[in-house]
C-alpha cells in the first residue's frame, strides 16, 4: 500500500509538473500563484517522508516483536498489545487530516489565485485532490474510520462546487458535463479506491495463508524424509544387529548420534543440518555413508566444481535428501559396501544445465517385478522422484543383477543470471 500512495503522489507531481508552464497567462495573481505552489510542493513532501517514517516505525515494531516459524509472529516472542502500545500504522490519521484539510484549503485558494479560466485552470490541483481522496480510501480500508472519508469527500467536492459557483460562470457553470463529472467523480473514487484496497488486503492476507500452508507442507514433507532416510534407517538397523560384534554396535551409535544431532538442529533452526554448497553435501554424505558400513568413492568433475555457486540451496537440500535415500539402500537392500558416486554437470548450448548425481553399485540389483511398475512403486525413492519431478529434475533407476545405477538430475541457474551463493542446505 506504500508503494500505491507514494506512486499517486509521483503521478500528481508530474502532472502539475507539466500543466502549470501552460497556464501561467491565465493566473491573476502570480505572487499568490507561487505562494500556492510552494504549499503544494511543501505537504507533498512532509506527505511522503511522513509515509516513509511511518513505515519505518512499523518495520521496526515488527522486528520487536519477533517473528516465528513462516515468517509469522512467535506467539511466546510476542508482547501483549496494550492501548498503550497501539502498533504504529503507515496511514495515520494525522496523515489522513494534513492530506484532507490541505485539500480542501487548496480548493479554496483557486478563488485567490486563478483568473476567468478556473475551472480549466484547476485540473492540476483536482489531480492533487483525487489522489488525496484515493490516499484517504486507502487510509480508510488500512483501518481509519470511514466517516472521516466520508466527511472529507463531501467537503472537498462541496469546496470544489463553491469555487466554481464563486467564478465569473457564476453557479450555472455547475451545471457544465466537466464540472458534474468532478462532484461525482469524488464520490465514486473514494468508493472505488476503498473497496479495491480492502480486496487488495484481503488478497494479501489470503496469499499470506497459502504461503504459510505452504511452508508447513514443505516442512512436513521434510519430515517425513527425514524419518525415512535417517530415525527408520537406524531403527530398523536395531532388528539385523549382530550384538557380539563392536564393530555393528559402534557404527548404530554414531548412526543414532548423527540422528539425534540432525533432529535437535530441525527444532532449533527448522534445517535437519548446516547449510553447505553442493561439493560439501556431496563429501558429507560420503562421510555418513561409513555409518551405515558403505564405503563410497566421489567422482566429481571439474565442470561441477566450476557451476557448484549456480546450484542453490533448497536445490542443495533437495538433492541431499534424494541421495542420502539411494545410499542407504546400497548396504540394506543391495548386499554390497562399496559404491560409486559420480557428479557431473550436463550442460546445453544455451548456458541451462542439470546437475547429475550417479550412484552405482554391483549388488543384486531391484527385483523385476518392481523395476516393471517404475520409480513410484519403490518405497524408498517414490518420494524423492516426486519433488525431484516438481522441480523439473528426475530420479531414474538402472538395475540387473550386478549392476544398478541411481540417477539424480536437477535444472539449475543459467550461467549469465548467476547471483553470488548463500551456500546450500544439508
Amino acid at each position: 500500500m506504500l508503494r500505491i500512495l507514494l506512486i499517486f503522489r509521483l503521478m500528481h507531481g508530474i502532472q502539475l509538473a507539466v500543466t502549470v508552464p501552460g497556464i501561467a497567462g491565465h493566473l491573476a495573481h502570480r505572487g499568490r500563484a507561487l505562494l500556492l505552489l510552494i504549499a503544494v510542493v511543501t505537504e507533498s513532501l512532509w506527505f511522503v517522508g511522513h509515509i516513509t517514517r511511518n513505515h519505518r516505525r512499523v518495520i521496526a515494531h515488527d522486528t520487536e516483536r519477533g517473528e516465528g516459524a513462516g515468517g509469522r509472529p512467535d506467539p511466546q516472542d510476542t508482547p501483549q498489545v496494550t492501548p498503550q502500545t497501539t502498533p504504529p500504522t503507515t496511514y495515520d490519521g494525522l496523515t489522513a487530516g494534513v492530506e484532507l484539510c490541505s485539500a480542501v484549503a487548496f480548493l479554496w485558494a483557486c478563488a485567490l489565485v486563478l483568473g476567468p479560466h478556473r475551472s480549466q485552470d484547476m485540473a492540476p490541483l483536482l489531480v492533487l485532490t483525487t489522489e488525496q481522496i484515493s490516499a484517504a480510501g486507502i487510509g480508510s480500508a488500512l483501518g481509519q474510520p470511514r466517516r472521516v472519508l466520508i466527511v472529507a469527500t463531501c467537503a472537498i467536492a462541496a469546496s470544489y462546487a463553491a469555487v466554481i459557483a464563486l467564478g465569473d460562470g457564476g453557479p450555472q457553470a455547475l451545471a457544465h458535463s466537466d464540472v458534474l463529472i468532478g462532484l461525482t467523480g469524488y464520490g465514486a473514487l473514494a468508493y472505488l479506491i476503498r473497496r479495491g484496497a480492502k480486496f487488495l488486503l484481503q488478497l494479501a492476507a489470503d496469499l499470506g495463508d497459502m504461503s504459510l500452508q505452504l511452508h508447513e507442507q514443505e516442512q512436513r514433507k521434510l519430515l517425513a524424509i527425514e524419518l525415512h532416510n535417517h530415525l527408520g534407517h537406524t531403527l530398523n538397523a536395531f532388528q539385523r544387529i549382530d550384538a557380539s560384534d563392536p564393530e555393528q554396535i559402534d557404527s548404530l551409535r554414531k548412526s543414532a548420534v548423527v540422528a539425534r544431532e540432525r533432529l535437535a538442529t530441525f527444532i532449533g533452526t527448522g534445517r535437519f543440518s548446516e547449510s553447505v554448497p553442493l561439493i560439501g553435501m556431496v563429501h558429507r554424505q560420503v562421510a555418513l555413508a561409513t555409518n551405515d558400513t558403505l564405503t563410497v568413492e566421489p567422482i566429481v568433475t571439474e565442470r561441477v566444481v566450476g557451476a557448484a555457486a549456480r546450484v542453490l540451496p533448497s536445490q542443495v537440500e533437495l538433492l541431499e535428501a534424494a541421495l542420502r535415500a539411494a545410499l542407504i539402500n546400497v548396504p540394506r537392500s543391495a548386499g554390497v559396501h562399496d559404491a560409486v558416486l559420480h557428479v557431473d554437470l550436463v550442460e546445453d548450448a544455451d548456458g541451462s544445465g542439470l546437475v547429475e548425481l550417479v550412484v552405482t553399485d554391483e549388488g543384486v540389483g531391484f527385483p523385476p517385478e518392481v523395476l516393471a511398475r517404475g520409480v513410484g512403486a519403490m518405497r524408498s525413492l517414490a518420494l524423492h522422484d516426486r519433488l525431484l519431478r516438481e522441480r523439473g529434475g528426475a530420479l531414474r533407476v538402472r538395475s540387473v543383477a550386478g549392476f544398478t545405477q541411481v540417477t539424480l538430475t536437477l535444472p539449475i541457474q543459467r550461467e549469465s543470471t548467476t547471483e553470488p551463493s548463500q551456500g546450500g542446505v544439508g
